[in-house]
């Protein structure tokens, strides 16, 4: 699972979108090297936005959960959050805003995070064109 280093943290204070998206994409650059080695920044920036469009579509709002979001997206599926239980859960407001995340990564059974892998479809990266990560 990924680990967010305090300073990583700290420069999570971001003051846009733009300086969020650079954090996340050197995290990402990081932990899932064997996976993105190959892919240039400007690639990794367009697939590390949409996922904080999608993380903040989600209804998150902070920096850790929106990078935690993206990371899921590149660790499991980009398209993780249709998988039935988890979309409920997402969708469920009994579940505290600021906690959310938390209790996303603490509650959800390995068998649906098996079935989140099932979801993977390259294309979902980028939406509006035929390009594949």
């Amino acid at each position: 699972m990924l680990v967010i280093k305090k300073a990583q943290i700290e420069a999570f204070i971001a003051q846009d979108d733009t300086q969020l998206t650079r954090v996340i994409r050197e995290i990402v650059q990081e932990a899932f090297h064997e996976g993105v080695e190959d892919y240039p920044d400007e690639k990794l920036d367009k697939m590390v936005r949409l996922g904080i469009e999608k993380a903040k579509s989600r209804g998150f709002e902070h920096a850790e959960d929106i990078a935690a979001f993206v990371a899921l997206m590149f660790e499991i599926s980009p398209n993780f959050d249709i998988q039935e239980h988890i979309d409920a859960f997402l969708k469920d407001e009994s579940v505290p805003e600021g906690s959310r995340m938390e209790f996303l990564l603490g509650r959800v059974q390995n068998e649906t995070w098996a079935e989140a892998e099932n979801t993977y479809d390259a294309k979902a990266w980028f939406p509006d064109r035929t390009e594949e990560a």
